[in-house]
Protein backbone atom coordinates (compact mmCIF):
# COMPACT_ATOMS: atom_id res chain seq x y z
CA UNK A 1 0.00 0.00 0.00
CA UNK A 2 1.28 3.62 -0.63
CA UNK A 3 2.79 6.22 2.22
CA UNK A 4 -1.08 8.01 3.16
CA UNK A 5 -0.86 11.26 1.92
CA UNK A 6 -2.69 12.65 4.88
CA UNK A 7 0.97 12.38 6.69
CA UNK A 8 2.12 15.54 5.29
CA UNK A 9 -0.75 17.58 7.04
CA UNK A 10 -0.12 20.18 9.84
CA UNK A 11 -1.46 18.52 12.89
CA UNK A 12 -2.93 21.46 15.10
CA UNK A 13 -4.78 20.19 17.91
CA UNK A 14 -2.94 17.70 20.35
CA UNK A 15 -3.76 13.89 19.58
CA UNK A 16 -2.77 11.60 22.04
CA UNK A 17 -1.77 8.10 21.31
CA UNK A 18 -0.70 6.82 24.52
CA UNK A 19 -1.32 9.29 27.89
CA UNK A 20 -2.86 8.16 30.72
CA UNK A 21 -6.38 9.12 30.82
CA UNK A 22 -9.00 10.60 33.24
CA UNK A 23 -10.22 8.13 35.90
CA UNK A 24 -13.71 8.82 34.80
CA UNK A 25 -15.31 9.79 31.67
CA UNK A 26 -15.42 13.55 31.08
CA UNK A 27 -12.92 14.35 33.67
CA UNK A 28 -13.01 17.49 35.72
CA UNK A 29 -14.13 20.97 34.48
CA UNK A 30 -10.45 21.65 33.95
CA UNK A 31 -10.00 19.04 32.03
CA UNK A 32 -10.41 18.40 28.16
CA UNK A 33 -13.45 16.50 26.83
CA UNK A 34 -12.04 14.09 25.52
CA UNK A 35 -13.67 11.70 22.28
CA UNK A 36 -11.73 8.65 21.54
CA UNK A 37 -11.18 6.87 17.66
CA UNK A 38 -9.53 3.45 16.60
CA UNK A 39 -8.81 4.40 12.73
CA UNK A 40 -6.71 2.00 10.59
CA UNK A 41 -3.72 3.95 10.37
CA UNK A 42 -1.95 1.02 8.56
CA UNK A 43 -3.21 -2.31 6.65
CA UNK A 44 -4.83 -2.35 3.86
CA UNK A 45 -7.37 -0.03 4.99
CA UNK A 46 -5.41 3.13 5.99
CA UNK A 47 -6.08 5.61 3.26
CA UNK A 48 -9.76 5.64 4.77
CA UNK A 49 -8.05 6.35 8.46
CA UNK A 50 -5.74 8.70 7.73
CA UNK A 51 -8.34 10.77 5.75
CA UNK A 52 -10.81 9.94 8.73
CA UNK A 53 -8.13 11.39 11.12
CA UNK A 54 -7.88 14.39 8.92
CA UNK A 55 -11.77 15.34 8.86
CA UNK A 56 -11.85 14.82 12.52
CA UNK A 57 -9.10 17.03 12.95
CA UNK A 58 -10.23 19.51 11.36
CA UNK A 59 -13.95 19.81 13.19
CA UNK A 60 -12.31 19.90 16.45
CA UNK A 61 -10.15 22.73 15.31
CA UNK A 62 -12.55 24.71 14.45
CA UNK A 63 -14.32 24.17 17.75
CA UNK A 64 -11.23 24.86 19.76
CA UNK A 65 -10.95 27.82 18.10
CA UNK A 66 -14.09 29.26 18.80
CA UNK A 67 -13.71 28.62 22.50
CA UNK A 68 -14.42 24.83 23.04
CA UNK A 69 -17.47 23.24 24.16
CA UNK A 70 -19.82 24.62 27.13
CA UNK A 71 -20.95 22.04 29.34
CA UNK A 72 -22.03 22.22 33.16
CA UNK A 73 -21.57 25.75 32.64
CA UNK A 74 -17.70 25.58 31.62
CA UNK A 75 -16.08 26.24 28.26
CA UNK A 76 -13.72 23.06 27.88
CA UNK A 77 -11.38 22.72 24.95
CA UNK A 78 -11.70 19.02 22.75
CA UNK A 79 -9.24 16.44 22.92
CA UNK A 80 -8.92 13.27 19.76
CA UNK A 81 -7.51 10.58 21.53
CA UNK A 82 -6.47 8.26 18.25
CA UNK A 83 -4.84 4.61 18.38
CA UNK A 84 -4.02 2.60 15.33
CA UNK A 85 -6.12 -0.96 14.46
CA UNK A 86 -4.21 -1.77 11.73
CA UNK A 87 -7.13 -2.66 9.76
CA UNK A 88 -7.57 -5.66 12.13
CA UNK A 89 -11.33 -5.56 13.87
CA UNK A 90 -9.98 -7.51 17.08
CA UNK A 91 -7.76 -4.63 17.41
CA UNK A 92 -10.55 -2.09 17.12
CA UNK A 93 -12.74 -3.99 19.26
CA UNK A 94 -10.00 -3.34 22.17
CA UNK A 95 -8.69 0.06 21.17
CA UNK A 96 -12.35 0.97 21.76
CA UNK A 97 -12.59 -0.05 25.26
CA UNK A 98 -9.28 1.00 26.14
CA UNK A 99 -10.56 4.52 24.71
CA UNK A 100 -13.58 4.39 26.97
CA UNK A 101 -12.32 2.77 30.37
CA UNK A 102 -8.51 4.01 30.02
CA UNK A 103 -8.26 6.85 28.16
CA UNK A 104 -11.39 8.93 29.73
CA UNK A 105 -13.60 9.36 26.21
CA UNK A 106 -16.70 10.56 26.74
CA UNK A 107 -17.50 9.15 22.75
CA UNK A 108 -16.50 7.53 20.07
CA UNK A 109 -15.45 8.70 16.19
CA UNK A 110 -15.36 5.15 14.68
CA UNK A 111 -13.06 3.54 12.12
CA UNK A 112 -14.46 2.95 8.80
CA UNK A 113 -16.10 -0.46 6.50
CA UNK A 114 -18.07 -3.02 8.41
CA UNK A 115 -15.41 -5.45 9.46
CA UNK A 116 -13.90 -2.47 11.62
CA UNK A 117 -17.36 -0.33 12.51
CA UNK A 118 -19.41 -3.37 13.53
CA UNK A 119 -16.87 -4.41 16.31
CA UNK A 120 -16.20 -0.81 17.58
CA UNK A 121 -20.71 -1.02 17.90
CA UNK A 122 -20.28 -3.57 19.89
CA UNK A 123 -18.23 -2.22 22.76
CA UNK A 124 -20.10 0.92 22.70
CA UNK A 125 -22.92 -1.07 23.42
CA UNK A 126 -21.57 -3.01 26.30
CA UNK A 127 -19.70 0.22 27.46
CA UNK A 128 -22.91 2.85 27.19
CA UNK A 129 -21.15 5.08 25.34
CA UNK A 130 -22.46 7.30 22.18
CA UNK A 131 -20.58 6.17 18.88
CA UNK A 132 -20.96 7.46 15.36
CA UNK A 133 -18.93 6.54 12.50
CA UNK A 134 -19.06 6.82 8.51
CA UNK A 135 -17.77 5.13 5.34
CA UNK A 136 -19.57 1.88 6.54
CA UNK A 137 -22.16 1.02 4.12
CA UNK A 138 -25.74 0.83 6.34
CA UNK A 139 -26.99 -2.47 5.66
CA UNK A 140 -24.02 -4.14 6.34
CA UNK A 141 -23.51 -1.96 9.90
CA UNK A 142 -27.51 -2.99 10.59
CA UNK A 143 -26.81 -6.35 9.84
CA UNK A 144 -24.10 -6.75 12.65
CA UNK A 145 -26.86 -6.05 15.53
CA UNK A 146 -30.37 -8.60 15.19
CA UNK A 147 -32.23 -6.22 17.62
CA UNK A 148 -31.01 -3.09 16.47
CA UNK A 149 -28.03 -0.34 17.75
CA UNK A 150 -28.87 1.43 20.81
CA UNK A 151 -25.56 3.84 21.15
CA UNK A 152 -24.15 3.70 17.54
CA UNK A 153 -24.91 5.53 14.34
CA UNK A 154 -23.93 5.37 10.97
CA UNK A 155 -23.85 8.00 8.24
CA UNK A 156 -23.02 6.65 4.86
CA UNK A 157 -24.66 5.46 1.78
CA UNK A 158 -27.66 2.71 1.65
CA UNK A 159 -26.25 -0.10 -0.47
CA UNK A 160 -30.24 -0.74 -1.52
CA UNK A 161 -29.72 2.25 -3.44
CA UNK A 162 -26.01 2.04 -4.19
CA UNK A 163 -26.31 -1.23 -5.87
CA UNK A 164 -28.91 0.40 -8.47
CA UNK A 165 -25.34 2.81 -9.71
CA UNK A 166 -23.37 -0.31 -11.54
CA UNK A 167 -26.37 -1.05 -13.63
CA UNK A 168 -27.33 2.74 -14.20
CA UNK A 169 -23.45 4.12 -15.08
CA UNK A 170 -23.61 0.27 -16.85
CA UNK A 171 -26.56 1.27 -19.17
CA UNK A 172 -24.25 4.28 -20.31
CA UNK A 173 -22.39 1.80 -22.32
CA UNK A 174 -23.24 -0.24 -25.30
CA UNK A 175 -23.07 -3.92 -23.87
CA UNK A 176 -24.30 -7.61 -24.39
CA UNK A 177 -25.78 -6.89 -20.67
CA UNK A 178 -23.80 -10.20 -19.22
CA UNK A 179 -22.34 -9.38 -16.05
CA UNK A 180 -19.72 -11.11 -13.76
CA UNK A 181 -19.28 -10.43 -9.86
CA UNK A 182 -16.25 -10.75 -7.92
CA UNK A 183 -17.36 -10.46 -4.22
CA UNK A 184 -15.23 -11.33 -1.22
CA UNK A 185 -17.08 -12.78 2.21
CA UNK A 186 -16.78 -9.53 4.03
CA UNK A 187 -19.71 -8.30 5.19
CA UNK A 188 -19.89 -5.58 2.12
CA UNK A 189 -19.05 -8.47 -0.30
CA UNK A 190 -21.95 -10.48 1.07
CA UNK A 191 -24.74 -8.22 1.37
CA UNK A 192 -23.75 -6.45 -1.80
CA UNK A 193 -23.18 -9.45 -3.83
CA UNK A 194 -26.98 -10.41 -3.14
CA UNK A 195 -27.82 -7.61 -3.87
CA UNK A 196 -26.60 -7.24 -7.54
CA UNK A 197 -27.50 -11.03 -8.11
CA UNK A 198 -30.97 -10.35 -6.94
CA UNK A 199 -31.49 -6.54 -9.16
CA UNK A 200 -29.72 -7.82 -12.18
CA UNK A 201 -32.87 -9.56 -14.27
CA UNK A 202 -34.69 -6.33 -13.61
CA UNK A 203 -32.28 -3.89 -14.56
CA UNK A 204 -32.35 -6.21 -18.37
CA UNK A 205 -28.43 -8.05 -17.05
CA UNK A 206 -27.83 -11.67 -16.86
CA UNK A 207 -25.40 -13.21 -14.25
CA UNK A 208 -23.19 -15.00 -16.25
CA UNK A 209 -20.41 -15.83 -13.06
CA UNK A 210 -20.59 -15.13 -9.66
CA UNK A 211 -17.06 -15.31 -8.22
CA UNK A 212 -16.75 -15.43 -4.22
CA UNK A 213 -13.61 -15.94 -2.42
CA UNK A 214 -12.08 -15.17 0.95
CA UNK A 215 -10.42 -11.57 1.96
CA UNK A 216 -6.82 -11.52 0.50
CA UNK A 217 -7.06 -13.81 -2.18
CA UNK A 218 -4.17 -13.34 -4.42
CA UNK A 219 -4.79 -15.71 -6.84
CA UNK A 220 -7.56 -14.92 -9.19
CA UNK A 221 -6.81 -16.87 -12.50
CA UNK A 222 -9.02 -19.24 -12.18
CA UNK A 223 -11.75 -16.78 -11.01
CA UNK A 224 -11.03 -14.38 -14.22
CA UNK A 225 -10.58 -17.57 -16.69
CA UNK A 226 -14.38 -18.68 -16.06
CA UNK A 227 -15.90 -14.67 -16.18
CA UNK A 228 -14.01 -14.31 -19.67
CA UNK A 229 -15.37 -17.26 -20.96
CA UNK A 230 -18.57 -16.38 -20.06
CA UNK A 231 -18.52 -13.62 -22.57
CA UNK A 232 -19.39 -10.86 -19.77
CA UNK A 233 -18.72 -7.47 -20.83
CA UNK A 234 -19.46 -6.13 -17.50
CA UNK A 235 -17.78 -7.05 -14.50
CA UNK A 236 -18.41 -5.95 -10.43
CA UNK A 237 -16.22 -6.43 -8.07
CA UNK A 238 -16.31 -5.70 -4.01
CA UNK A 239 -12.51 -6.09 -2.41
CA UNK A 240 -10.06 -4.67 -0.46
CA UNK A 241 -7.47 -2.34 -2.06
CA UNK A 242 -4.96 -4.65 -2.55
CA UNK A 243 -7.05 -7.87 -3.80
CA UNK A 244 -8.40 -5.51 -6.13
CA UNK A 245 -4.79 -4.75 -7.81
CA UNK A 246 -4.47 -8.78 -8.12
CA UNK A 247 -7.61 -8.87 -9.82
CA UNK A 248 -6.65 -6.24 -12.23
CA UNK A 249 -3.06 -8.26 -12.67
CA UNK A 250 -4.83 -11.01 -13.39
CA UNK A 251 -7.65 -9.61 -15.84
CA UNK A 252 -4.17 -7.94 -18.15
CA UNK A 253 -2.33 -11.14 -17.53
CA UNK A 254 -5.40 -13.15 -19.40
CA UNK A 255 -5.94 -9.84 -22.09
CA UNK A 256 -9.70 -9.77 -20.10
CA UNK A 257 -10.75 -6.71 -20.87
CA UNK A 258 -14.55 -5.24 -20.69
CA UNK A 259 -16.40 -2.58 -21.77
CA UNK A 260 -16.88 -1.34 -17.87
CA UNK A 261 -14.82 -2.43 -14.53
CA UNK A 262 -16.70 -1.32 -11.00
CA UNK A 263 -14.33 -2.02 -8.07
CA UNK A 264 -15.76 -0.98 -5.10
CA UNK A 265 -14.41 -0.20 -1.92
CA UNK A 266 -10.56 -1.51 -3.79
CA UNK A 267 -11.56 1.58 -6.37
CA UNK A 268 -12.09 4.37 -3.52
CA UNK A 269 -8.47 4.24 -2.65
CA UNK A 270 -6.92 7.26 -3.00
CA UNK A 271 -3.78 7.25 -6.29
CA UNK A 272 -5.40 3.66 -7.20
CA UNK A 273 -4.26 3.97 -10.70
CA UNK A 274 -0.67 4.94 -9.77
CA UNK A 275 -0.24 2.45 -6.87
CA UNK A 276 -1.49 -0.52 -9.33
CA UNK A 277 0.89 1.04 -12.00
CA UNK A 278 -2.18 2.26 -14.41
CA UNK A 279 -4.31 -0.47 -14.34
CA UNK A 280 -6.92 1.24 -12.25
CA UNK A 281 -6.81 4.09 -14.77
CA UNK A 282 -10.45 4.13 -15.95
CA UNK A 283 -11.86 1.72 -13.02
CA UNK A 284 -15.25 2.82 -11.84
CA UNK A 285 -16.35 3.12 -8.33
CA UNK A 286 -19.62 4.19 -5.92
CA UNK A 287 -18.65 6.86 -4.60
CA UNK A 288 -19.94 9.55 -1.88
CA UNK A 289 -18.34 12.81 -2.87
CA UNK A 290 -16.99 14.11 -6.72
CA UNK A 291 -16.96 17.71 -8.20
CA UNK A 292 -19.87 18.88 -9.58
CA UNK A 293 -22.33 17.33 -6.43
CA UNK A 294 -23.67 21.02 -5.28
CA UNK A 295 -22.32 19.76 -1.42
CA UNK A 296 -22.06 22.74 0.93
CA UNK A 297 -18.71 23.58 0.95
CA UNK A 298 -17.74 21.44 -1.64
CA UNK A 299 -15.31 23.81 -3.37
CA UNK A 300 -13.90 25.15 -0.20
CA UNK A 301 -12.60 21.36 0.54
CA UNK A 302 -11.16 20.62 -3.18
CA UNK A 303 -9.45 23.94 -2.53
CA UNK A 304 -7.95 22.57 0.95
CA UNK A 305 -7.26 19.46 0.58
CA UNK A 306 -7.16 17.68 -3.30
CA UNK A 307 -3.11 18.44 -3.05
CA UNK A 308 -2.87 16.70 -0.33
CA UNK A 309 -4.88 13.53 -1.14
CA UNK A 310 -3.17 13.88 -4.78
CA UNK A 311 -6.54 14.49 -6.61
CA UNK A 312 -10.45 14.99 -6.66
CA UNK A 313 -11.14 11.09 -4.75
CA UNK A 314 -12.77 9.38 -2.42
CA UNK A 315 -9.86 10.35 0.28
CA UNK A 316 -11.23 13.75 -0.01
CA UNK A 317 -14.50 12.68 0.31
CA UNK A 318 -13.39 10.44 3.30
CA UNK A 319 -12.23 13.56 5.09
CA UNK A 320 -15.25 15.66 4.00
CA UNK A 321 -17.05 12.43 5.88
CA UNK A 322 -15.21 12.29 8.91
CA UNK A 323 -15.86 15.88 9.08
CA UNK A 324 -19.28 15.98 9.19
CA UNK A 325 -19.44 12.57 11.69
CA UNK A 326 -17.10 15.07 13.89
CA UNK A 327 -19.26 18.09 13.66
CA UNK A 328 -22.72 16.18 13.83
CA UNK A 329 -20.87 14.70 17.92
CA UNK A 330 -19.44 18.20 18.92
CA UNK A 331 -22.89 19.68 18.01
CA UNK A 332 -24.85 16.98 20.07
CA UNK A 333 -22.54 17.06 23.04
CA UNK A 334 -22.56 21.13 22.79
CA UNK A 335 -26.75 20.74 22.44
CA UNK A 336 -26.91 18.68 25.47
CA UNK A 337 -24.76 20.49 27.53
CA UNK A 338 -23.42 17.87 29.44
CA UNK A 339 -21.26 14.97 29.11
CA UNK A 340 -23.85 12.05 30.23
CA UNK A 341 -23.96 9.63 27.55
CA UNK A 342 -27.63 9.03 27.77
CA UNK A 343 -27.94 13.08 26.60
CA UNK A 344 -25.12 13.04 24.37
CA UNK A 345 -27.07 9.98 22.45
CA UNK A 346 -30.41 11.30 22.35
CA UNK A 347 -28.49 15.18 20.76
CA UNK A 348 -27.38 12.62 18.06
CA UNK A 349 -30.36 11.24 17.09
CA UNK A 350 -32.55 14.73 16.84
CA UNK A 351 -30.24 16.10 14.43
CA UNK A 352 -31.63 17.48 11.13
CA UNK A 353 -29.10 19.89 8.90
CA UNK A 354 -26.67 20.47 6.30
CA UNK A 355 -23.34 19.08 6.41
CA UNK A 356 -20.46 19.34 3.85
CA UNK A 357 -21.35 15.46 2.99
CA UNK A 358 -25.09 16.53 2.24
CA UNK A 359 -28.48 16.13 4.89
CA UNK A 360 -27.78 14.32 8.01
CA UNK A 361 -30.82 13.25 9.55
CA UNK A 362 -31.07 9.57 11.33
CA UNK A 363 -33.91 7.26 11.00
CA UNK A 364 -35.13 4.66 14.43
CA UNK A 365 -32.28 2.44 13.07
CA UNK A 366 -29.92 4.87 13.93
CA UNK A 367 -29.03 5.09 10.24
CA UNK A 368 -28.56 8.48 8.35
CA UNK A 369 -28.94 7.38 4.25
CA UNK A 370 -26.64 10.05 1.67
CA UNK A 371 -27.11 8.75 -1.87
CA UNK A 372 -23.87 7.30 -3.84
CA UNK A 373 -23.18 8.17 -7.11
CA UNK A 374 -20.60 7.06 -9.87
CA UNK A 375 -17.38 7.80 -11.07
CA UNK A 376 -14.86 6.90 -12.72
CA UNK A 377 -10.83 7.02 -12.53
CA UNK A 378 -9.16 9.64 -15.25
CA UNK A 379 -5.93 10.17 -13.78
CA UNK A 380 -5.30 11.31 -10.58
CA UNK A 381 -9.15 12.61 -9.91
CA UNK A 382 -12.44 10.37 -9.77
CA UNK A 383 -14.99 11.86 -12.04
CA UNK A 384 -18.67 12.03 -11.69
CA UNK A 385 -20.37 10.22 -14.29
CA UNK A 386 -23.65 9.64 -12.43
CA UNK A 387 -25.46 11.93 -10.07
CA UNK A 388 -27.55 11.38 -7.47
CA UNK A 389 -30.12 11.20 -9.57
CA UNK A 390 -29.15 8.42 -11.29
CA UNK A 391 -28.34 11.02 -14.64
CA UNK A 392 -25.52 11.20 -16.64
CA UNK A 393 -22.82 14.00 -15.99
CA UNK A 394 -19.92 13.16 -18.09
CA UNK A 395 -19.40 10.44 -20.65
CA UNK A 396 -17.42 7.06 -19.64
CA UNK A 397 -14.52 5.87 -21.52
CA UNK A 398 -14.81 2.52 -22.65
CA UNK A 399 -13.27 -0.05 -22.79
CA UNK A 400 -10.98 1.13 -19.52
CA UNK A 401 -7.99 2.50 -20.58
CA UNK A 402 -5.98 1.03 -17.83
CA UNK A 403 -6.58 -2.88 -19.72
CA UNK A 404 -6.90 -2.21 -23.27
Amino acid sequence: MRTPRMAVLPIVIAIALGASGCAAAGGSADDPIVLGSSLPLTGPLEAFGTSLQAGYELAITEVNDAGGLKVDGAERPVELVVQDNASTGDKASQQARDLVLDKGAVALLGPATPPLSIPVSVVAEQLKVPTIMTITPLQAWKGGAEDGWNWSYDVFFDEKQMTDTQFQAADLVETNKKLALFTDQEEDGIVMGGLWADKAASFGYDVVAHEEFPVGNTNFSSQVAEAKASGAEVVVAQVIPPDGIALLREMKAQAYVPKVLFIEKGGNTGGYPEISDGLADGVLAANWFAEGMGLDREAEFIDEFSSTTGGVDSDLGTIVYGYTIAKVLLEAIANAGTLDAQSISDAIAATDGEYPAGHVTFDGDHAAALPAVQTQWVGSDQVLVLDADGNPAAPIDSPMPGLR
